[in-house]
């Protein structure tokens, strides 16, 4: 059974959307903002937000491999079908931290953290593009760890706007 077929057109087009305006959010912060890491305020913000309402493993990681798709088709980025990896892997972070703790949607603690610990993927593909830009290692260290930080200080506070937007949602009655 394809990933797809799994989930409902409802689902489907919400996590479109979310894919969506993480693209979107992006496109408005190409203005340089001389801030390291945030974007990973939207792309955590609205992947947490799909997983939180589409309650189905893969829905994160759905929503970021749209993203992904829809940033390369764009031209919104250096890294080309990296990007589909890159997004994918941010999604499959908080599809684990939810298998990990199902009500991870209502914990600002939860969200905080995985928030965090999805940004820290970054710092994974900045170390490879430092290594084979053959950097050196004191000055690669330093690279990762000063924009690691930033990552995670942009995504788990992008986390912490999911709790209050979910039980908004849940108390109008949009989702169950």
């Amino acid at each position: 059974m394809m990933i797809w077929q799994r989930f409902s057109l409802r689902d489907g087009l919400y996590l479109g959307f979310c894919g969506t305006f993480i693209v979107i959010a992006r496109a408005a912060l190409r203005m340089h903002l001389h801030l390291t890491g945030h974007s990973m305020f939207f792309n955590l913000f609205f992947l947490l937000l799909a997983r939180g309402v589409v309650r189905r493993f893969g829905a994160a990681t759905l929503a970021g491999v749209v993203a992904g798709l829809l940033c390369m088709f764009l031209g919104l980025g250096k890294d080309g079908p990296l990007l589909i990896v890159r997004y994918g892997l941010l999604g499959l972070i908080v599809d684990l931290g939810f298998a990990l703790y199902p009500r991870l949607a209502y914990s600002y603690v939860a969200c905080f953290v995985c928030g965090a610990a999805a940004a820290l993927t970054r710092g994974l593909f900045l170390a490879v593009a430092d290594l084979m830009a053959g950097m050196e290692t004191a000055v690669m260290i330093q690279h990762v760890l000063l924009n690691s930080a930033m990552n995670m200080a942009f995504g788990a506070a992008g986390g912490l706007l999911v709790p209050p937007v979910i039980k908004r949602l849940q108390s109008s009655g949009l989702i169950a």
